[in-house]
């Protein structure tokens, strides 16, 4: 396998003369047998590449991971993108889809990615699919962005034998992000249900709803990519004329994004179920709660009571004039207070 690019001696272009420096943002690869990152090339030289890898049923990958406006537009130039393929990357946050044009196929995939405090955040890849030729554009808004290149180089080299190969190696990644994602929340669920119905233990509502937030987007996500995939289909399947083993892994793509929209919406279903079941808790210990401190009034309500009448000035009230008046009207006070205390403890209010 080559060295990495910051390791690797310069390769030319087209065999003769050092290229430009390619931009900080984009690496461009040969994918053959093996991928050789092409250190010196600039996007100026990807057509004769894309060219001269044509004849040898190679082709040149071009990775961009957070790239600018002016890069982007360029790439467009260079490979005869569609602009309105080109838009859906500057304008950013547009909904998954695949599109076919005259020239190329254009895929656009929401990732789950991690964040530093294991947050779930919505990225972007962006695919564009041509003849000889294949575009990857990323951004990660805050995430962790997998490792493409390392991706393609460690897969077997039947999987990225063409650009639709390797193509639906970097979807499958993603939508097995997708699946790893709702695997998570799963277990979260499972976690959550045995608080929220544990009468030991007390739920956290802020996990409720951080764990309703991650079941948003991985839906969002996913559910998107697969009614795309879904509509697209017959266009997936006329890309695979020469490569027809990869069929099968295309309709299995389609079958796992399915499963996994089915999957994260029957987590949905089930966490508001858990979330109606905490509120209900809520409810109840709040109810419990009331009571409590009812009764308790109740109790202090007894002593507060006669203390308020003795304490007027009159003269001829019980037990006033005797000396051991205080202790019976405490006495009193007692027993009374633990009739209701008894009360209350029937009924469960304490």
């Amino acid at each position: 396998m080559p060295q990495p690019a910051k390791e690797q001696n310069a390769t030319t272009a087209e065999g003769g003369d050092a290229a430009p420096p390619a931009e900080g943002s984009l690496r461009i690869f040969l994918v053959g047998d093996e991928i050789e990152p092409l250190t010196d090339a600039s996007l100026e030289d990807v057509p004769p590449i894309v060219r001269r890898t044509r004849r040898k049923d190679d082709f040149i990958w071009l990775h961009l991971v957070e790239p600018d406006e002016d890069t982007v537009r360029r790439a467009r130039d260079v490979l005869g993108i569609h602009p309105t393929a080109v838009a859906d990357v500057v304008s950013r946050r547009q909904q998954p889809k695949v599109q076919k044009f005259d020239e190329h196929l254009f895929v656009m995939l929401w990732n789950v990615l991690h964040t530093a405090d294991e947050a779930l955040v919505l990225g972007e890849t962006f695919l564009y699919i041509g003849e000889g030729w294949l575009l990857t554009v990323q951004r990660g808004n805050g995430g962790e962005l997998p490792d493409l290149p390392q991706l393609l180089e460690d897969a077997r080299e039947e999987a990225r034998a063409d650009t639709l190969p390797a193509a639906h190696l970097i979807m499958a990644q993603i939508v097995g992000g997708y699946a790893d994602a709702a695997a998570s929340v799963e277990s979260a669920l499972e976690e959550l249900e045995e608080q929220v119905f544990s009468e030991s233990e007390r739920e956290d509502h802020h996990r409720i709803y951080r764990i309703r937030k991650d079941i948003g987007r991985v839906d969002r996500a996913v559910s998107s990519i697969a009614a795309a995939l879904h509509e697209s289909t017959r266009h997936l399947e006329t890309l695979t004329v020469g490569n027809e083993h990869i069929l099968p892994y295309l309709h299995d793509l389609l079958d796992d994004a399915a499963g996994t929209a089915a999957l994260i919406n029957n987590q949905s279903i089930a966490l508001d179920a858990i979330l109606s079941s905490y509120e209900n808790n809520v409810a109840a210990r709040q109810n419990q709660d009331m009571r409590t401190i009812s009764a308790f009034a109740a109790l202090l309500a007894v002593p507060t009571l006669i203390a308020g009448l003795y304490g007027m000035n009159f003269e001829n009230i019980p037990l006033v004039q005797w000396q051991y008046g205080w202790i019976v009207i405490g006495l009193t006070i007692i027993t009374i207070d633990l009739v209701i205390y008894g009360l209350f403890k029937r009924r469960r209010w304490l």
